[in-house]
């Protein structure tokens, strides 16, 4: 027997309710494409929330996932917790919720060839499309500081259309450890800044060794001068003087894919 919502006084949905709107140790997955990404994604899915309507479509997924909990809702309520400004509705009416996956800093340096480093990126949209780039372009992980957005935030799980769900993203605090960390593992770090400068090459002259960090900062702010004064390039992508920036993501996925076009 599958366990059925049918009230807001029931437990469940103020347990579902509570995690959709306060920082939790979950992942909230909303709607069919997200659900059939994760689905087939290292994510691990504990619960997944649908109408009885769309039973016979989930089953076919569901079938042999023992570790994962149907829980029947009527539409009503569940599009009540839907964080998307447009509703949706029919077989797009699902959410399903799966424990954050922990990643450890050391073993991706010690496996991994290419990574990127964002320091206090505030924008969902921005990280959304910088993870969908690092995943098409074959990065091995993003670390982010403190003070950035939660990879697992519902805009930028959307924004990445899944792919946060296939690619280690950490978060770390201790800033002081992490560059000799990286000079330890041999990497070399290239930072990116927005305007050319006397110590910055163009993108397409530089060589890049592996293992490689990009680094790229804050939207507004840019990469802070501690971590400018300890990478081993800057770079700089050219652009006519028509405008007097790219977007942070524009110039992330921009960096990421000179480098597989090198590579392949």
């Amino acid at each position: 027997m599958f366990l059925e919502i049918s009230s807001k006084e029931n437990s469940h949905y103020k347990e579902l309710k509570k995690v959709t709107k306060e920082k939790s140790d979950y992942v909230i997955i909303e709607g069919k494409k997200l659900f059939l990404e994760a689905i087939n994604s290292p994510l691990k899915i504990q619960k997944v929330y649908f109408d009885k309507k769309n039973q016979q479509y989930l089953s076919k997924f569901l079938s042999g996932k023992q570790n994962i909990e149907p829980i029947f809702i009527n539409n009503a309520l569940l599009s009540s917790i839907f964080t998307t400004d447009s509703k949706p509705d029919g077989e797009d009416l699902i959410i399903a919720l799966a424990k954050k996956p922990l990643h450890r800093l050391q073993d991706l340096l010690e496996t991994q060839k290419q990574l990127i480093f964002l320091e206090r990126i505030q924008d969902p949209g921005n990280l959304g499309m910088i993870i969908r780039s690092a995943v098409a372009f074959n990065a091995g992980g993003i670390i982010l500081s403190k003070g950035s957005v939660d990879p697992f935030n519902t805009k930028v799980i959307r924004a990445s259309a899944g792919a946060v769900f296939n690619l280690p993203v950490i978060s770390i605090d201790e800033i002081e450890s992490f560059v000799p960390s990286l000079k330890s593992a041999k990497y070399k770090l290239v930072a990116l800044l927005v305007k050319p400068s006397k110590a910055s090459k163009n993108l397409s002259k530089i060589i890049f060794d592996l293992p490689c960090i990009f680094l790229f900062g804050n939207e507004g702010s840019g990469l802070s001068k501690e971590f400018l004064n300890m990478v081993d390039e800057i770079v700089t992508i050219p652009q006519s003087d028509k405008i007097e920036s790219l977007n942070l993501g524009v110039a992330a996925s921009l960096v990421l894919w000179e480098l597989y076009k090198r590579k392949n």
